[in-house]
């Protein structure tokens, strides 16, 4: 668990966040540059902005994180596969993709398996870490929320998620749905959160329930005591 009296702790378990399709290129700089100034995980943008995050935040320690079919999830896997050895080229350190849900739904659990399977091996060559956002807004009984989670635990995945926090197949980061993953998944495999996380109390909380990263775009409000946007990411 972390010190969250201590600021720096704080910004070091968070993803900031920007993958709206407006950014633009300045709007990207000011992006990383705040993730540098508050020394957060990661930041967290479009594959497009990955090269250009890779050359501003040299040095800083600031990871670049992305991601892969998000937030439809229904591109082919070869598609997938293929997007992650591009992100690698360019220069990601890690990503979130969203399994598809509707394998899942539909009773096709091996195909759901391998999708989840050949992503991790995939990364792991590259040198990437994977984050695998189940979409509790799709999958909402909790047999099934168990299951995906199993299912990427078993596949390598090294972060569980509940949700990208995007559209239909996001959701608001709950205790119970971070309680679900940390009881099903072990060490290696850890919990990221996302889904308006906007203040500090709603990250204790989450942390308290077993989270240890989470994805926001409330970054800054968060370390600085405040309260984010309600309506955003």
């Amino acid at each position: 668990m972390i010190d969250f009296a201590d600021k720096r702790q704080v910004a070091l378990a968070i993803q900031y966040t920007n993958v709206n399709p407006d950014l633009t290129r300045e709007g990207l700089l000011a992006h990383v540059r705040t993730c540098a100034d508050y020394g957060f995980h990661a930041a967290m943008i479009g594959p497009c902005w990955v090269a250009l995050a890779k050359e501003a935040l040299k040095g800083t320690g600031v990871r670049v994180a992305s991601t892969v079919n998000f937030p439809m999830a229904n591109d082919t896997l070869a598609m997938k596969l293929a997007v992650v050895r591009l992100l690698a080229k360019e220069g990601a350190d890690e990503f979130d993709f969203p399994p598809n849900p509707g394998l899942l739904l539909g009773g096709q659990e091996e195909a759901y398996a391998e999708e989840l399977r050949e992503m991790a091996r995939v990364a792991h060559e590259e040198g990437m870490q994977i984050k695998a956002m189940l979409e509790f807004g799709y999958i909402t009984t909790t047999p099934l929320k168990i299951k995906a989670a199993q299912y990427a635990f078993a596949a390598g995945i090294d972060w569980v998620k509940q949700s990208s926090g995007w559209g239909k197949g996001g959701c608001v980061a709950t205790e119970e749905d971070v309680a679900l993953l940390k009881a099903t998944v072990e060490a290696p495999c850890r919990v990221k959160v996302s889904g308006k996380v906007n203040t500090l109390e709603k990250m204790k909380s989450l942390f308290a329930a077993g989270a240890e990263l989470v994805g926001t775009s409330s970054g800054p409000a968060i370390v600085d005591g405040l309260t984010g946007d309600p309506n955003a990411y």
